[in-house]
């Protein structure tokens, strides 16, 4: 695609400025630039420069299965955002004209397993922004069917990153402002669990007593500059896909499911995050969110299988595997336990979720530990 004429900046900035208050926030510009730009995907995100860890925020044309493997697994060997790591930020540099050494590009795992089975042919992006060790970066792809980009319009691009910038920015203090006005943050501080509140950034806008006591201890869950971390870089991942997958539903885009992420702990039951999307009941949701619940089988209280068994019309074997689960237990754990068969268990697991009503473990997990068999339990030390 050669531009002949200059590019009519309206159809962009329109969408763009309105990203401010939308309530799809930047997704109507994204599917604009597409249009304009005659692109395979695009994608706005933000990326750690020590750790490559990743938060999708607005992404299209690219699947969700291929934005998770992106994020958990190929995003670390992208040679185009290396480069635009390296090279000054607020410029966009393309695959096919900036990066060196293009010949080894093909002999990359990256390409050969992400790149060439969706048909990517020519990669653009830029840093837009830099807030101490994270980047938000703006992300194109062109498929084999498009021409390659060319350097007229990259300086085209390169005049939409100063209103890019001031649209994220605004965007940002306004998310804020929300947060604090719709959610009374202050509730949160009455719950005995800890409870962190995330932005449509990923950024914990908010937590409460319990969840600032699980912060101070060593070795855990630690924050930094707003960002949740993990003591795995891999579970640190992990878990902010599941933050990045609820704040999305929290927007109408994608399922409302709850999930489950554990941290373990060396001779310790797992910590077990729970990452729910953030629904605000009688008000409208103009900015995505995200709540998560942390869960400590040896000093909260804990799910008893009698409970379980009533209130879910369990039996006894069915509901004592539902509670191993809750208790950061895998089904492996919970046939040697019992010293019965995996295929017993996993014949378990599926009766269970046909009466819970629930499809996978995680669901499972999560709607035990946030219903009255968890809250009506006294707190007692694990075994």
């Amino acid at each position: 695609m050669t531009l002949t004429r200059p590019l009519d900046y309206d159809q962009l900035l329109g969408p763009l400025y309105d990203a401010v208050t939308a309530a799809d926030g930047f997704q109507s510009f994204i599917d604009r630039l597409r249009i304009v730009f005659q692109l395979k995907a695009a994608g706005l995100m933000t990326r750690s420069t020590q750790t490559q860890e990743i938060k999708g925020l607005w992404m299209g044309g690219i699947s969700h299965d291929w934005q998770q493997s992106y994020v958990l697994d190929y995003g670390r060997e992208d040679m185009l955002v290396q480069h635009i790591m390296s090279a000054p930020i607020a410029h966009f540099y393309a695959s096919n004209l900036d990066v060196p050494h293009p010949e080894h590009f093909a002999q990359t795992r990256f390409f050969r397993e992400w790149v060439v089975p969706q048909g990517v042919a020519y990669g653009a992006g830029a840093v837009v922004l830099q807030e101490g060790d994270w980047q938000t970066q703006l992300l194109l792809q062109r498929a084999t069917a498009h021409p390659p980009f060319v350097r007229e319009e990259l300086d085209q691009l390169n005049l939409l990153v100063p209103h890019l910038q001031r649209a994220i920015q605004m965007r940002q203090r306004f998310a804020g402002l929300q947060v604090e006005q719709n959610f009374l943050v202050g509730r949160l501080d009455v719950l005995p669990m800890p409870i962190l509140l995330f932005d449509e950034y990923g950024l914990v806008a908010h937590y409460n007593r319990s969840a600032a006591a699980m912060l101070a201890q060593r070795g855990g869950l630690q924050l930094h500059h707003g960002h949740l971390q993990t003591p795995d870089d891999d579970t640190t991942r992990q878990l902010n896909l599941e933050v990045a997958n609820a704040i999305r539903a929290s927007r109408g885009d994608g399922g409302d499911l709850n999930s489950v992420v554990l941290i373990p702990r060396p001779e310790r039951l797992p910590l077990m995050l729970m990452v729910a999307p953030l629904q605000l009941a009688h008000a409208p949701q103009s900015h995505g969110g995200a709540l998560l619940f942390a869960f400590d089988p040896e000093t909260t209280p804990r799910v008893t299988a009698d409970t379980v068994r009533r209130m879910f019309t369990l039996s006894e074997a069915e509901a004592e595997l539902a509670v191993a689960l809750c208790c950061g237990k895998s089904l492996e754990d919970a046939a040697r336990a019992r010293g019965t068969s995996i295929n017993t268990i996993k014949s378990q697991l599926k009766s269970t979720f046909v009466k819970t009503g629930t499809k996978r473990q995680s669901e499972l997990v999560s709607l035990l530990l946030t219903s009255p068999a968890y809250f009506l339990t006294s707190k007692q030390p694990a075994e």
